[in-house]
């Protein structure tokens, strides 16, 4: 019994931090391209608009939208799923 339990645990665990391998390669190859888009929209819409902006203005907008990022939110899910798996037994 508690063996079963032991396998079914570690296969458990061993998936979860599958994922966050998975996310966190993602989120390292997708995050600098993610914000470089970032910056090319917050120009285009200053222009758009006709708001003088300077690149720390633009570089701090960008700085808070990449907090809520999709890579992000996803490391943060796989941790969070880890952590309930280690909690869970």
């Amino acid at each position: 019994m508690i063996f079963q339990f032991m396998e079914d645990y570690c296969k458990r665990l061993a998936g979860a931090y599958k994922d966050l391998e998975k996310s966190t390669t993602a989120a390292i190859g997708g995050e600098k391209n993610f914000q470089e888009q970032l910056v090319e929209r917050e120009k285009a819409l200053a222009e758009i608009d006709g708001i003088p902006m300077e690149d720390e203005d633009v570089e701090q907008n960008v700085a808070i939208q990449v907090e809520s990022s999709p890579y992000r939110r996803k490391v943060n899910e796989d941790i969070q799923r880890v952590l309930k798996v280690m909690s869970d037994g």
